[in-house]
Formats: structure tokens, C-alpha cells, sequence
């Protein structure tokens, strides 16, 4: 008898899931994806810093020397103002 109880749960809770998951993906179906602002293209820059690679427009911007510079976080921006261009955490390999 207990297991029929459980079984009806299971069972029920699954038909929950399924019933939500069908009704929100009907309720997007009009939208427009999301697109990046016109202004900015949504490509990849490389902080000079610790080498990573982030979207342009989540990016710090740092402009030195008339050069433009992006960052992943602000530690990494405050390391580049200490020590400048040509300088990174990462070792080049020769």
C-alpha cells in the first residue's frame, strides 16, 4: 500500500516538471534572443596581465600611452598601473 503512495508521487512530481517545463518554453517562443549592444561587438580580449580571455564588453578598459588595455578583474588593472606594459605574471616560454 505504501508503495503506491510513493509510486503516485513520483509519478505526479514528474507530470509537475514536464507540465512547467512545456509551459515555459511556450510562453518564450515571441522573444528575441538577447543580442550585444550595437555599439560593442561581442568578441574576446586578452588581459595582458594574467593571459585570460574575456568578452570585450565584460572587460576593464585601461587606456595607456594612447594604447587601449582590458582586464579581467581589478587586481589585475591595479598590476598593470604598478608595473606597466610588457610586464606579466606569466613566464614566456623561450
Amino acid at each position: 500500500m505504501l508503495w503506491r503512495l510513493l509510486l503516485g508521487m513520483v509519478l505526479g512530481y514528474a507530470a509537475f516538471k514536464v507540465y512547467h517545463k512545456v509551459k515555459g518554453s511556450l510562453s518564450h517562443k515571441g522573444k528575441a534572443p538577447d543580442a550585444p549592444p550595437l555599439g560593442e561587438p561581442d568578441t574576446l580580449v586578452q588581459d595582458p596581465m594574467c593571459r585570460t580571455f574575456i568578452p570585450r564588453r565584460e572587460a576593464l578598459k585601461l587606456s595607456w600611452d594612447g594604447k587601449d588595455y582590458f582586464f579581467c578583474s581589478e587586481g589585475c588593472l591595479k598590476r598593470f598601473r604598478r608595473v606597466g606594459p610588457g610586464a606579466s605574471t606569466d613566464k614566456e616560454k623561450s
